[in-house]
């Protein structure tokens, strides 16, 4: 199961780490190859470009799968990532981010084609 976790250096500088278990942790790719809502980094907190790039990186690497990803970053990102605590480190786990997409999901149900009908 994997951890983020979100912190910030002595500049004030977010990044987000990816913990797992017997291994090192590891910086979160942006994933700025599948969706760019902001080039000048992952951030959280608040409404913006920045944490909904960091909702996308983490329901990428969370879900392995790219198109969940970016189907459902934007209310991942209105549920979660805008609320953390702006200054403060946080963690979150696969699960959680996990189960928030399948709300999300959940709820869009008759909206959204299912994801297996895409193609």
């Amino acid at each position: 199961m994997k951890l983020y976790r979100g912190v910030r250096d002595a500049k004030g500088v977010a990044r987000v780490y990816v913990i797992e278990p017997d291994k090192p942790a590891r910086l979160l790719n942006p994933r700025t190859d599948l969706f760019r809502d902001c080039m000048t980094g992952l951030d959280w907190g608040y409404a913006g470009n920045a944490p909904a790039q960091c909702a996308l990186a983490i329901l990428a690497d969370a879900l392995n799968n790219d198109l969940r990803a970016v189907l459902f970053h934007k209310g991942f990102c209105a549920r979660s990532i805008e609320h953390l605590p702006r200054h403060l480190p946080w963690e979150l786990t696969q699960a959680q981010a996990v189960a928030m997409v399948q709300e999300i999901e959940s709820g869009r149900h008759g909206i959204l084609p299912a994801l297996g009908d895409l193609g």
